[in-house]
């Protein structure tokens, strides 16, 4: 049964309400700086109304942290609060000054992120910048500012991002549907040599998988997918906080349907795999506020694996880059804390800005904000082909060029290469940037789609398909590796935590490693960057062999004692 687990916050100002009802449903909202050139300018905000913000606050001593966490190193939260946290006294500095601005702010120590929360006017004053509302195909209300917000002279040093100011609702990677019922959670994990784990007992019990999600998942939807495929019920906690994170899509935003059935399908999968995983669901209004939100989830859920088909918008688009390193600041600790971080790399191949980018960004090569992170461990997608007998035969990227779909890979150009990047394929200097995806799964909604049930209309009435997308694959490692850190815990080893160092190690096939971990994807593309033996951009390392993964983790647990 879903239950729900509201927290509170300082107040804010109220979402405007939505106009009135969509009669279509576009495959996803445009990026904040496309919707207000797109929306109707209603003019400047009243000078009263409260509005939030977060500011990213610098870390201290970063090289030593990217060194610790390049290597596969942990802290526990008051290590990381006495050795690279932000420092007291800047928050003190900083609180003073938005006090005299008129902001109330909050902050924990060792957060990296600030929230506070003042007057419109106070806002335009500080942060150089004019607040307006804006209403966009007449159905939804949004304010926002003008231009990009500025830190202000006083902050520089000490902050390394604004973030937030507005209530625009951004936009995940939907999952994408197709009318014929899909592949089962046993096909798959056959396929993914994660059966002899199951039948080893094996099914995600103790493990905590967390999603971002816009609403959450309807509870008619996961029943009728456990009875069909003889599942215990599912048991998910939701966590909403809508003066902080925005509040839920309702039945008459365009991309209800969408967000419906990502939500369904997230858990879905994963439930799937890994039957008795927590699956705790934090939903998301406005998408400047996922760093808080996942800030939040980390901090709340300390070791658990986070599984996120939540798409920042591309690095090209100006407009994401404050959250973009907010986020990369919040994956950082999340990493040094070991918290397994799954990020779809989104749908548009090599080129994300296609999925509601501007149109002078449109045709570059670009990789999602989010997945950027070197702190976590970027999903791209493949298309799977079964044996006669059902079992494993191949892989390609998945890409189709008539429909501009594929799995999401490139280059960033806001994050270095990372020193654990190192795998058969690539060199420490070919890479003109951090490279994803890191890994990849099953993600063709035509050809190998997972069996999903979805609502079909607010209303009600629950409808099944094959669905896929990068969103699909994100939730299967999230699964695959909620069974790997259960049977690490029976061992009394350390549990995965950030995946990547461990991941390129195996790559490199190292003395004593006992299995082969993944499958190399050789065939395909995903619409610019080719597949080939080795790390690439359309595949990344490859993907899981579920049980030889498990042979590894266990040997480079032990190896590292």
């Amino acid at each position: 049964m879903l239950s729900l687990g509201a927290t509170s916050s300082a107040e804010a100002a109220p979402a405007p309400a939505s106009a009135g009802s969509s009669t279509s449903t576009p495959a996803s909202l445009p990026t904040l700086a496309v919707a207000e050139q797109e929306a109707d300018d209603l003019g400047p905000v009243a000078p009263s109304t409260l509005v939030s913000m977060t500011l990213t606050l610098k870390t201290r001593n970063t090289t030593a942290l990217q060194t610790l966490v390049d290597e596969g190193g942990r802290v526990t939260p008051e290590q990381w609060v006495a050795q690279f946290g932000p420092p007291s006294n800047t928050f003190a500095a900083l609180h003073r000054l938005l006090g005299l601005a008129g902001f109330e702010s909050t902050w924990t120590p060792g957060d990296d992120l600030v929230s506070a929360t003042g007057p419109a006017i106070s806002a335009e004053r500080l942060f150089h910048l004019d607040l307006h509302y804006f209403v966009l195909d007449h159905t939804m209300r949004f304010y926002a500012p003008l231009t990009v917000p500025t830190v202000p002279t006083e902050l520089v040093g000490q902050v390394t991002a604004v973030t937030g100011l507005d209530d625009y609702r951004g936009f995940s990677v939907p999952a994408i549907p197709r009318p014929e019922s899909g592949l089962s959670p046993s096909e798959i994990s056959h396929y993914y040599d994660a059966t002899p784990l199951r039948k080893a007992g094996l099914d995600g019990a103790g493990m905590t998988v967390m999603f971002i999600e816009e609403i959450a998942p309807s509870a008619a939807a996961l029943s009728s997918y456990a009875a069909k495929f003889g599942l215990p019920p599912f048991a998910v906690k939701v966590h909403t906080d809508p003066n902080v994170w925005g509040p839920p899509a309702t039945a008459s935003n365009p991309l209800w349907a969408n967000f419906s059935g990502e939500a369904a399908m997230d858990v879905e999968i994963v439930h799937g795999l890994a039957p008795a995983a927590r699956e705790v669901v934090y939903v998301d209004g406005y998408a400047n506020a996922v760093p808080q939100m996942v800030q939040t989830m980390v901090t709340q859920n300390p070791g658990a694996i986070l599984s996120a088909s939540y798409t920042m918008g591309c690095e090209a688009i100006n407009e994401v880059k404050g959250t973009e390193l907010a986020f990369n600041a919040v994956a950082m600790r999340a990493a040094a804390e070991g918290t397994s971080i799954f990020y779809a790399t989104g749908d548009r191949g090599a080129f994300q800005c296609l999925n509601g980018g501007s149109a002078s960004a449109a045709g570059l090569l670009s990789i999602d904000a989010g997945a950027a992170s070197p702190y976590v461990t970027a999903v791209g997608g493949t298309s799977a082909f079964f044996s006669s007998k059902g079992n494993y035969y191949k892989e390609a990227v998945w890409g189709e060029p008539l429909e501009t779909w594929g799995s999401g890979g490139g280059f960033s150009t806001a994050f270095k290469q990372p020193s654990y990047q190192v795998a058969p394929g690539l060199g420490r200097t070919t890479l003109s940037g951090r490279g994803v995806p890191d890994v990849a799964c099953d993600a063709d909604p035509d050809v190998s789609g997972w069996d999903i049930f979805t609502l079909s209309s607010p209303r009600g009435g629950v409808e099944e398909g094959a669905s896929g997308g990068t969103s699909a694959a994100t939730p299967c490692w999230a699964a695959m590796t909620a069974l790997i850190d259960e049977d690490l815990k029976e061992q009394a080893l350390p549990e995965i935590g950030f995946a990547n160092p461990a991941l390129y190690d195996f790559s490199r096939d190292p003395v004593g490693m006992p299995a082969t971990p993944f499958h190399i994807v050789t065939e395909g593309s995903n619409l610019h960057y080719l597949a080939a033996a080795g790390w690439t951009a359309a595949s990344g390392l490859g993907t899981p062999d579920v049980a030889h993964l498990a042979d590894d983790f266990e040997w480079y647990e032990r190896s590292k004692r």
